[in-house]
């Protein structure tokens, strides 16, 4: 299991990729990390190859996604953790040909972004929300796969 600690706690709060108010024009594989961002795709029938969410948002406040997807995988995951359950799940279905899959996350999905990045391809968009500011768009490429090496390296692990 890898831990946040405090002095990741800052550097985290950086966005890895340009944040945006409104979605922009998206081709290629999405993947979606949080509830609001993965309401927001689906909204606009833009449905992601895969979605990760916790079906919360601001840590309680409920939210409801009305979509039916292919496939639902639940996996647990403590606040502030990368879980090696959701470590292996990831990886597993970066080697998959996902289609509106998702991983329900029991706990939270913050930090799922940085396994995603290690483990999907190269070109890859991913999503997530940064919180009162929008939405974070990238694409996975060598120099952020370093760079999530980096962290996991600086994170606590047990």
């Amino acid at each position: 299991m890898y831990i946040l600690n405090e002095r990741l706690r800052e550097i985290l709060k950086k966005p890895f990729g340009k944040v945006y108010k409104e979605l922009p024009l998206i081709n290629g594989k999405v993947i979606s990390i949080g509830d609001i961002t993965t309401k927001n795709l689906l909204s606009k029938n833009i449905i992601p190859n895969l979605s990760i969410f916790d079906l919360k948002t601001k840590r309680d406040i409920s939210v409801e996604i009305n979509h039916k997807f292919k496939k639902v995988f639940e996996i647990n995951n403590p606040p502030g953790c990368i879980s090696d359950e959701a470590m292996e799940k990831i990886k597993y279905l970066s080697t998959r040909n996902n289609e509106d899959v998702a991983l329900k996350v029991n706990g939270e999905e913050d930090l799922l972004t940085i396994p995603v990045i290690k483990y999907f391809p190269e070109d890859t968009i991913v999503l997530y929300g940064q919180p009162n500011e929008g939405v974070v768009l990238l694409k996975i490429n060598k120099d952020l796969k370093n760079r999530i090496d980096e962290i996991l390296n600086m994170m606590d692990k047990r």
